[in-house]
C-alpha cells in the first residue's frame, strides 16, 4: 500500500511540473550573452535614436555597392550614403564609406573632404582610441585624396604626422616620399623612400624603388638612380607597377617620366633605348609646366644621339654569327629607317630580317628535309603612344622595308642554315 502511495505521488509530481521531467532528459539551451547583449543594445538605440537602425542598414547597403567595383554602383552606393549622413551626421562610418566610393570614383576633392570629416569624427570619439589599425588605414587614403587634388602641403602634414607614430608601412613613407618629390624637396623625399624600402607590412617595393630612382635622377645623382631603377626592374620585369599604377601618380606625366628611367635601366644584353626615347619625348608634350622638363630634355638630348641600335638579336636560326658582326651594317642604314618615323616620334617599329644560306642540289640524298623561313623584312609595331592609322603604318613600313633589305648582314655559307636578326627603329 505504502509502495502504490509513493508512486502516486510522484506521477502527480511530473504531471504538476513537465518541463522538470524533460530537464532530466535534456539540458537546458544556453544563452548566447553576446546576442542577448546585441539585442538589448538593438532595442535601445531604437528607443533612444530611432534614425540608428536606417542608419546602419543605408551604410551596409552601400559598401555591398562598393564591392562591384563599378562606377554606377559607386554613384548609387554615394545616394544612400547621403542620406545615411542626413539621419545621423555625427557618425565617421557613412564619411569613411563614401569617401571610399569617392576613391573609386576618382573623385579626389570630395573623396578627400570625406576623409577629413571622417578623421574628424573619429577623434571626437573616445571609443575610437587604441584602434590605429582603422584610422592609419583611414589617415592613408586622406593623404592620397589631398595629393591628388593639389593640397600637396596637406598631403604632406597627413602622411609625416602618420609616420611619425612609427608605424610599420610601406605605403605611408613611400606616400610620403611621393609628395615630396611632388614639391620639389628631393633630399627630404629621397629620406623618406629609403624608410619606405626598410618597411617590412609587405613586400612589393617596386614602386617605392622606382619613386626613389626618381627622386636620385632629378637630384643629379644618375649613379644612384641605375643601381635603384636596377633593383626595381628586378622586381617588377613587366612594368606593371608604372604602367597599370593602383592610384594615378603625382604630377602630369608622371608615369611616361619613370618608364622613361624603366627603359634606360634594362640590362646591357637586353636593351631598351628606342622605348626610353619615346616616354620621355611624351612626358615634354604633356608635362609643359612641369619642374623636371629640363633634366627630361638631358635625357632625350642623350637618347637622339645614341648610336643605335645598342644590339641586333637573333631570334632564331641555324647559321653561324655573332651579332656583333651585324651592328655595324645596321647602324649605317639607320639614319634612313629613321627619317621613315620623323613624323610619328612617339612610336617603336620591330624590324626582323631573315637570311637564307645555300641549299643542298634537290637530287643530293643528304639533303636535309627541313622548310627553310622564305628570305625577306618583316616590320610591325613595338610600342606606339600615339594613335595612327593603317594607311600611316603602312605608309612607314613601306619606307622601312627597302632600307632593311639591302642591309650587307654578313652573308652565310653553310649550306641549309639561316638566321633571322630584329632590330628596332626610333623616329629621331
Amino acid at each position: 500500500m505504502r509502495r502504490e502511495l509513493v508512486i502516486v505521488v510522484m506521477t502527480a509530481l511530473v504531471a504538476a511540473n513537465p518541463a522538470w521531467a524533460q530537464s532530466k532528459k535534456y539540458p537546458p539551451v544556453p544563452v548566447d550573452k553576446d546576442e542577448e547583449a546585441a539585442q538589448r543594445s538593438e532595442l535601445w538605440d531604437q528607443a533612444t535614436d530611432p534614425h540608428k537602425l536606417p542608419y546602419a542598414e543605408l551604410v551596409k547597403e552601400a559598401q555591398k555597392l562598393l564591392g562591384d567595383r563599378t562606377a554606377d554602383s559607386a554613384l548609387v552606393a554615394v545616394k544612400k550614403l547621403d542620406q545615411a549622413i542626413a539621419l545621423v551626421p555625427g557618425e565617421a562610418e557613412a564619411y569613411r564609406v563614401r569617401g571610399d566610393a569617392h576613391l573609386q570614383l576618382l573623385d579626389w576633392g570630395k573623396c578627400a573632404g570625406d576623409f577629413q570629416a571622417a578623421w574628424t569624427q573619429l577623434r571626437l570619439d573616445p571609443d575610437s582610441k587604441g584602434t590605429p589599425s582603422p584610422t592609419m588605414e583611414l589617415r592613408r587614403k586622406l593623404g592620397l585624396c589631398q595629393a591628388r587634388n593639389g593640397k600637396l602641403a596637406d598631403a604632406e602634414q597627413t602622411f609625416a604626422e602618420a609616420a611619425a607614430t612609427g608605424v610599420n608601412s610601406v605605403e605611408i613613407w613611400m606616400r610620403l616620399g611621393e609628395v615630396r618629390i611632388a614639391m620639389g624637396r628631393l633630399e627630404e623625399a629621397i629620406t623618406a623612400l629609403k624608410s619606405a624600402i626598410e618597411q617590412t607590412d609587405i613586400t612589393a617595393q617596386a614602386l617605392a624603388r622606382w619613386l626613389l630612382a626618381a627622386a636620385y635622377d632629378r637630384a643629379r645623382r644618375p649613379s644612384d638612380a641605375k643601381t635603384t631603377a636596377g633593383e626595381a626592374l628586378t622586381a617588377d620585369r613587366n612594368l606593371a607597377t608604372l604602367k597599370n599604377p593602383t592610384l594615378p601618380l603625382l604630377g602630369v606625366g608622371e608615369s611616361d617620366y619613370l618608364l622613361g628611367l624603366a627603359y634606360e635601366s634594362f640590362p646591357a644584353e637586353t636593351p631598351r633605348p628606342e622605348h626610353a626615347l619615346i616616354y620621355f619625348r611624351r612626358f615634354l608634350k604633356v608635362a609643359a609646366d612641369s619642374p623636371w622638363r629640363r633634366r627630361a630634355e638631358d635625357h632625350v638630348r642623350e637618347l637622339r644621339t645614341a648610336q643605335l641600335p645598342d644590339t641586333v638579336d637573333r631570334t632564331s636560326g641555324n647559321a653561324p654569327l655573332d651579332e656583333k658582326d651585324a651592328r655595324p651594317a645596321v647602324r649605317k642604314a639607320m639614319p634612313a629607317m629613321r627619317a621613315c618615323l620623323a613624323k610619328h616620334p612617339y612610336i617603336v617599329m620591330r624590324v626582323l630580317v631573315t637570311r637564307v644560306g645555300p641549299r643542298t642540289r634537290e637530287t643530293a640524298r643528304d639533303r636535309p628535309r627541313y622548310q627553310a623561313p622564305p628570305e625577306g623584312v618583316t616590320i610591325e609595331q613595338d610600342e606606339s603612344l600615339e594613335p595612327m592609322t593603317r594607311a600611316e603604318i603602312d605608309s612607314a613600313i613601306r619606307c622601312i622595308e627597302p632600307i632593311a633589305a639591302k642591309i650587307p648582314l654578313p652573308p652565310i655559307k653553310e649550306k641549309d642554315t639561316y638566321y633571322k636578326l630584329q632590330f628596332r627603329v626610333v623616329g629621331p
